[in-house]
């Protein structure tokens, strides 16, 4: 019995002893963090540089808006009348070198509106929408203004397998030539008369060759390969009236003749 009392107590004193020790505390030393740990805290503003960040994030706010709502055309106002595009608001001074300096502390320890002015800064908020929106249209604008040389010969027709529309008598277009001057579409006016040979019947009952003046439009029909791997021609249907010159030229009609045939011209670029 004595035994187990002096066990007893000796536990008791060994807790004792380390409870005792367990209460020192520890020697340590303080631990400064460097300016660029992601733990800093950011720099304070000041009453001024508060107000002024506030005006500036809200007029972002608005200018963004209408940057967002017409991208490509004038901006309108609440009555739809044509106002005056706003300009980018400026960034504070100041506020670029800031954002340099708070750029690696943790976004955690970063006020609300720091963090938001500094992503209007770098255009982090900038709406992806928007931004390809106005990257196409700008690459349309692009492709509309682009200057686009045509070479002369792609307005040169070579023309054959024409025959007039009437049935009363009929004239065969055997080869010509016109040259077009306006584009309107797939269809092509051309201005200064074309050559074409006619095989006509005469007098007598037989045919002769006379040459005939074409003026009239070319209808785009499909582009073609022509002795080449790739399409390097473009097939077109001429409709145009008709005038020929010769010592019978006084048989026609004054006002000349419907005729229409095929014609083939270099393919633009």
């Amino acid at each position: 019995m004595r035994r187990l009392v002096m066990i007893a107590c000796g536990c008791l004193l060994v807790v004792a002893r380390l409870a005792q020790a367990q209460q020192t505390p520890l020697p340590s030393s303080p631990l400064v963090l460097p300016p660029g740990s992601p733990s800093a805290a950011a720099p304070d503003l000041s009453a001024d540089q508060d107000r002024e960040l506030a005006a500036w994030i809200s007029d972002m706010n608005r200018w963004l808006h209408q940057q967002k709502r017409w991208p490509n055309e004038p901006v309108h106002n609440n009555y739809g009348k044509i106002v005056e595009r706003k300009a980018e608001p400026e960034a504070p001074a100041w506020l670029a070198q800031y954002c340099d300096r708070v750029k690696d502390v943790a976004a955690a320890m970063l006020p609300k509106r720091v963090e938001h002015a500094c992503k209007l800064l770098a255009g982090a908020t900038a709406d992806p929408e928007a931004e390809a929106i106005r990257q196409q249209t700008q690459a349309q604008r692009a492709d509309s203004e682009k200057v686009v040389k045509s070479s002369f010969l792609s307005r040169l027709h070579i023309d054959g397998l024409w025959s007039t529309t009437s049935s009363d008598e009929r004239y065969y277009g055997l080869v010509g030539s016109h040259i077009s001057l306006v584009d309107v579409g797939r269809v092509q006016f051309f201005g200064p008369p074309g050559i074409l040979l006619l095989r006509m019947p005469d007098a007598d009952g037989t045919h002769e060759i006379r040459v005939g003046y074409t003026w009239g439009m070319s209808v785009r029909l499909a582009d073609l390969k022509l002795l080449a791997p790739t399409k390097n021609a473009t097939l077109f249907l001429s409709i145009t009236k008709c005038w020929t010159v010769g010592n019978n030229a006084d048989r026609l009609r004054p006002g000349g003749f419907d005729i229409a045939g095929f014609s083939i011209a270099p393919k633009r670029r």
